[in-house]
């Protein structure tokens, strides 16, 4: 009956802190708290990821610095942009996509583009219509042969999402450009789009599209504007085939190198600052590698048209409830491993030390946490992993740290010194006595006075005694051991335990407290010692196993004390 009402008692803690850090956790969640870290750690799981073959199915036709100080202009002329048009469409690709603006004419050749463009059903082009608007091609525009070239930036400027959609003013829906160019690639293939269930989602292929919300995966309240999906990127400049404007208009090119496939247009000049950050790190100090826009579209395009014919994993996540229970399911594991790594028992009834405490409950379940979530964006899942990480965490650091001062309730602090009193001093020596006596290990206690205190008290006050003390305390605190114990005996009396010690490693601490001391230079007029403060030390240790008792070692300690003052203070003595 008692272990029953025991084990209940240690589930209601267990659940009192589950509660208590989840509901922490997931209102810090929904302020946006955790927003940045999940941001990072999607992009840290893209670079992991393993890379994918290259698309097969897309060409890039690129213009960078190299092809403008060949072509000796920039924008490109009405000529040079019909001579590539006409040389690309010869090879029969199923969609041409213009990432270039062209809403004002280039002489020379305006006259021969127009007849181009209205010759060449499979071109798009684009149109910038959020933001700072820029107009599309009159010519394309007139024949609907217009997409969106706008793209969805998160505000620390990384593109992570993708535009399929919007409605514009006149509630026309105007197609982005990887969209329309996908869904014209895929129609060749048979594969329209379809309404599902949902009516905000479609079906395509083999997938069904989703779209973004405010608050999936780890955004908070962003802008799900028109139709977004999160962007699974294949890769970067490497994952597509790219060839250089030039080497199309001198024919330096495979026939068959665009038949049947999307082809896109675009620069990638880095004077025409058209690139944009990505998940993807450089190897120089994990910064940002920037891709050109023109890419981008490529990885969105590519998404589409695999996810739809290939089956290829869309990133999915889960409703906020399903986040809120992934959250409060790693919390409540978090207090089980608090609680259980708290128990005096857990390791040969020794208290954890800081290492094993870190190690065991710290490093290994934020493995497992992030793992999962890891393991998880492989399936094609993204589930926030620095949220719950954080509740683990600070779960197994709440429900220890409650386990710990319940079952140290006794321990009590010192008011003036913040060191343990002497009530607690009692109980430790008497737990490590015994212990002592049943491993046959070496118990030593050190007794520590501090010189002259009453006339230090006479000279300075007791304000200045005080603060005395406290200074005393600190260095007698930091001289010992990480298992070892000090504590206000009373007064200015200090007492040491130190478990499983040697005489020698005793000496070692008490010379140690004596000489940190001094090296403090606390004046002290008063003192026939020192013209500082100084502290005189008793030392007793069970190591001839000549001590029955705790008292007596105490007593032995006193006694040594004693003969320290004798001889003139300022110094340490072991009882013989």
């Amino acid at each position: 009956m008692k272990n029953n009402l025991k084990k209940l008692t240690k589930l209601r803690s267990i659940l009192g802190v589950t509660c208590g850090v989840s509901v922490l956790t997931i209102t810090l969640s929904s302020l946006g708290s955790f927003q940045s870290l999940e941001l990072s750690t999607l992009d840290r799981w893209f670079r992991l990821r393993p890379p994918e073959s290259k698309e097969r199915r897309i060409v890039v036709v690129t213009i960078d610095e190299s092809d403008i100080n060949q072509l000796e202009q920039w924008p490109i002329s009405d000529e040079t942009l019909s001579q590539l048009i006409t040389k690309i469409s010869r090879q029969e690709p199923r969609a041409i996509g213009l990432d270039l603006y062209r809403d004002i004419p280039v002489k020379p050749g305006t006259e021969k583009l127009a007849a181009v463009l209205r010759s060449t059903p499979n071109l798009v082009g684009i149109e910038k219509a959020i933001d700072d608007k820029v107009k599309p091609s009159p010519i394309l525009e007139e024949q609907g042969q217009i997409a969106l070239a706008d793209l969805v930036i998160d505000p620390d400027q990384v593109v992570r999402r993708g535009l399929l959609s919007i409605q514009l003013e006149n509630n026309k829906v105007q197609l982005g450009l990887a969209a329309r160019l996908a869904l014209m690639y895929l129609a060749a293939e048979g594969v329209e789009l379809e309404a599902v269930e949902n009516k905000a989602s479609r079906a395509l292929g083999k997938s069904v599209f989703v779209p973004f919300e405010s608050n999936d995966g780890g955004y908070v309240r962003a802008d799900a504007g028109g139709f977004q999906i999160l962007l699974n990127f294949r890769g970067t400049e490497n994952s597509f085939q790219q060839v250089s404007i030039f080497d199309v208009l001198t024919g330096n090119i495979p026939q068959d190198l665009m038949s049947d496939r999307l082809v896109i247009i675009g620069s990638t000049a880095q004077s025409l600052n058209d690139f944009f950050a990505i998940p993807y790190s450089s190897n120089r100090g994990g910064k940002p590698q920037y891709l050109p826009g023109v890419l981008i579209h490529a990885n969105l395009a590519s998404q589409i048209i695999s996810a739809a014919l290939d089956g290829r994993q869309l990133i999915k996540v889960v409703n906020e409830p399903v986040e809120w229970l992934w959250i409060v399911t790693w919390t409540g594991l978090g207090s089980a491993i608090g609680f259980i790594l708290s128990n005096n028992n857990s390791f040969d009834n020794e208290n954890l030390s800081l290492l094993k405490f870190m190690t065991i409950g710290l490093v290994f379940p934020g493995i497992i946490v992030l793992g999962s979530s890891y393991l998880l964006f492989l399936a094609g899942w993204w589930l926030p992993a620095i949220a719950p990480c954080g509740a683990l965490f600070l779960a197994i650091l709440a429900a220890s740290s409650y386990q710990q001062q319940k079952e140290k309730k006794l321990a009590f602090i010192d008011g003036l010194t913040q060191i343990p009193n002497r009530r607690f001093f009692d109980q430790f020596l008497s737990e490590h006595w015994s212990k002592s006596q049943k491993k046959q290990q070496t118990l030593c206690v050190i007794l520590c006075d501090v010189d002259f205190f009453k006339k230090y008290n006479d000279t300075y006050g007791h304000q200045a005694g005080d603060v005395c003390l406290q200074k005393v305390a600190k260095v007698i605190s930091k001289a010992i051991r990480s298992n070892d114990l000090a504590a206000r005996y009373g007064g200015e009396e200090f007492v040491v335990v130190l478990p499983n010690a040697t005489p020698e490693i005793a000496i070692m601490i008490a010379k140690r407290i004596c000489d940190r001391l001094r090296k403090l230079q606390i004046p002290h007029a008063s003192s026939r010692a020192s013209k500082f403060v100084s502290i005189s030390c008793g030392i007793a240790t069970t190591h001839d196993h000549m001590v029955s008792s705790s008292d007596y070692l105490v007593a032995h300690a006193d006694r040594a004390l004693y003969l320290a003052k004798e001889q003139g203070r300022d110094r340490y003595i072991l009882v013989d």
